[in-house]
């Protein structure tokens, strides 16, 4: 009875061709690795180490000269050579090195930089580089996987991988929105590239969230980094390079969204001097709208304040403990 089973279920028996071995044996499945290894490769030439030095006065003895090097990243934007960065990198160097990925070391010339976003734009004198990948609108959401490439601690280009955790200015920032991302950063990684699983540059590395434990000591959080956005470091490298410098536009309040009650912006704080101290602003007034644009926004009515070219004149519509009262200021320039 057990050989009739076998052989109904092994026909291969029955035509005296004997079993096959596979039958005992499993051929291995193929292996598909979950890789972001094409993205490395397409963005990792892209990237470049940036050594700079400078001459500082020691601490002690003021007469004594002091040379320091730092140590960062670069994103090589466009093919004939300018590179993104953090100015922190590179303030007040006397030399610029940068050392791209296949072995050259070119010397830079600043272009200019931007403290408000700490950016920095270098020029070094090759053609044919290869740029980073870009697109537009990197349309970046929290939750989406990144991945950081630069160079931590002189070791060599580092690729550490995270997702993005926020993006908020965090209290960091008045002007603009960090991404935030748990994607390790070190010391060297600053002016590197944020990319997304396909390659494209959606950040400049920043920097790694650091806290005071005691008066003297300062740490670094682990797990919350951040990125000055790909939208926002593209519009501040070409204003740079077309005008030498960024031009904003400022009122002098700060603010936050109320939510309570009427939408606007309940105003926190006015600044001596300023645009809104001469026009009358007042603390716990409640900005309604800028320009005829409701200010419903407080992240897009700063923008457009900020993207207001000094000199222009506009128009506050405020509520003040239920009164409508409209303020005109002139739009001073951002320092």
């Amino acid at each position: 009875m057990i050989a009739c089973v076998i052989l109904f279920l092994v026909p291969n028996l029955r035509q005296g061709t004997g079993l096959p071995l596979t039958v005992f044996s499993s051929a291995p499945s193929s292996i598909n690795n979950f890789s972001f290894n094409s993205a490395v490769n397409a963005s990792g030439p892209a990237v470049v180490n940036i050594y700079s030095q400078n001459i500082e006065s020691s601490g002690y003895n003021r007469r004594q000269a002091v040379e320091r090097t730092s140590l960062g990243s670069g994103v090589i934007m466009t093919s004939n050579g300018y590179v993104l960065t953090c100015y922190h990198v590179i303030a007040n160097a006397k030399l610029i090195l940068v050392a791209l990925q296949d072995g050259r070391l070119e010397e830079a010339q600043i272009v200019g930089f931007d403290a408000v976003t700490d950016l920095a734009v270098l020029s070094v004198p090759v053609d044919n580089l290869h740029a980073i990948p870009q697109i537009e609108d990197p349309n970046t959401l929290v939750g989406d996987v990144v991945l950081a490439v630069g160079n931590p601690y002189n070791l060599g280009q580092t690729v550490t991988q995270g997702i993005v955790s926020r993006i908020s200015n965090n209290g960091l920032n008045n002007y603009f929105d960090y991404i935030q991302t748990d994607a390790v950063l070190n010391e060297g990684n600053s002016g590197g590239a944020l990319i997304d699983s396909q390659g494209y540059l959606i950040g400049i590395n920043n920097a790694n969230f650091k806290t005071r434990i005691s008066r003297n000591r300062v740490e670094s959080v682990d797990g919350v980094s951040f990125a000055v956005p790909y939208n926002l470091a593209k519009q501040v490298m070409d204003e740079i390079i077309a005008t030498g410098k960024v031009t904003r536009g400022a009122l002098g309040f700060a603010g936050e969204q109320n939510n309570l009650g009427d939408m606007g912006i309940l105003v926190t704080n006015v600044y001596s001097g300023t645009p809104a101290e001469i026009s009358g602003l007042a603390v716990k007034d409640l900005i309604l709208s800028v320009n005829g644009q409701p200010a419903t926004n407080i992240r897009k009515t700063l923008d457009f304040i900020t993207d207001t070219a000094p000199g222009t004149i506009l128009d506050i519509e405020v509520n003040r403990d239920g009164e409508i009262i409209n303020l005109a200021m002139q739009v001073a320039e951002l320092k």
